[in-house]
């Protein structure tokens, strides 16, 4: 499971770097990069999004069997299925905030619950395991980059007083969101043990 999660992050930042790189029809600084959707390279914004679905899903399976907190391990399930369902609708173009299409509504939604639910699976499962300063400065970045994120693009979406950054705010909240997955995958507590059942009677005893 390991190797999966950090196959499907890196799969989805360096798909995602690309999409920036090549595209020359939006600005990575205020566009988000669900909308580069809608570039000549936009088949890499689904690509990335598919690999780190893939990444969150195997990550989901691997916290369950560590035995972690079920609330936890439930909200990253949460935010694999909802990186799936924004890959599969994808965002419209710029400048539509007002007249959104049904593709581009379910992709806010599900991107919206994504984000919120890894933020708060992040928190709880950061608390739950043995304490790891750097896991916990990754998580706070985690934090922080959500904050940020809102605050830009619901200024974006309604008051457009502050400077358009939303494309930036987002992308340090989606690179701290893949830190936090690969650092998780490989600090990982193992699975504890089964305890024997001593209350079972042996062997020597009931063959007697």
């Amino acid at each position: 499971m390991k190797k999966t999660v950090l196959a499907g992050v890196g799969v989805g930042t360096v798909a995602f770097t690309i999409s920036d790189v090549v595209n020359r029809e939006m600005s990575p600084v205020g566009e988000t990069i669900s909308r580069f959707v809608n570039t000549g390279a936009g088949w890499l914004v689904t690509l990335g999004l598919l690999a780190v679905a893939l990444a969150a899903a195997a990550l989901t399976v691997a916290v369950a069997r560590s035995g972690a907190g079920r609330a936890g391990t439930w909200l990253l399930g949460v935010w694999s299925a909802g990186l799936l369902v924004a890959a599969i609708f994808p965002a419209d173009p710029p400048g539509r905030w007002d007249d959104p299409s049904v593709s581009e509504t379910v992709h806010g939604l599900a991107a919206w619950v994504a984000l919120t639910a890894f933020t708060v699976a992040a928190v709880l499962l950061t608390r739950a395991w043995p304490r790891d300063t750097l896991l916990t400065g990754v998580t706070i970045t985690v934090v922080v980059g959500m904050i940020l994120f809102v605050v830009t693009l619901v200024d974006v979406m309604v008051a457009r007083s502050l400077p358009p950054v939303v494309g930036v705010t987002e992308r340090v909240a989606i690179a701290a969101d893949l830190a936090w997955m690969a650092l998780a995958a490989l600090r990982l507590p193992r699975p504890n043990p089964p305890r024997p059942n001593l209350s079972a009677p042996s062997l020597s005893r009931t063959s007697r």
